[in-house]
């Protein structure tokens, strides 16, 4: 795992043809991450990885950012979250949208528990996605790694 000094990866990552589509909002065709960066922690591996964008003090929302194929995410995603967790993180959200339950699956797989029905759906250019936020705590995730 590397920490990210700036956003290319990500948007490498994020614009890649196959990825693109589940990542930007209808009539958003490219993935610009740096007017947001300086709110944002990034955490490599090597076909992706995550940004936490920072809202408010220890409070994130975390966006999964992986080229298709990718293995061992999950393993990677724990690895993630203990870093975050130990540096300082209270609370991390993430948006699940309806389309994508192998998404859903690795949140609930990483500790992560319903919060919300986010209250706008997710636009996309095949039309609106809902989607539902999910949180982790600091407590819930140290309470499963047996701390």
């Amino acid at each position: 795992m590397k920490v990210s000094t700036g956003p290319e990866f990500f948007e490498s990552v994020a614009n890649h043809p196959r990825v693109l589509p589940y990542v930007t909002w209808k009539g958003i065709y490219a993935v610009d991450l740096k007017d947001v960066w300086k709110d944002c922690v990034g955490l490599e591996f090597d076909t992706g990885g995550w940004v936490f964008h920072r809202l408010a003090p220890d409070v994130y929302e975390v966006h999964t950012l992986f080229l298709p194929k990718s293995v061992n995410v999950s393993d990677k995603a724990q690895e993630a979250l203990a870093y975050m967790f130990s540096n300082g993180a209270q609370e991390i959200l993430t948006r699940v949208p309806h389309d994508l339950p192998h998404v859903r699956r690795l949140a609930e797989k990483g500790g992560f528990t319903f919060l919300r029905r986010h209250e706008i759906p997710w636009q996309r250019e095949t039309g609106p996605v809902e989607t539902d936020v999910y949180q982790l705590t600091r407590e819930a995730w140290a309470s499963q790694q047996g701390r």
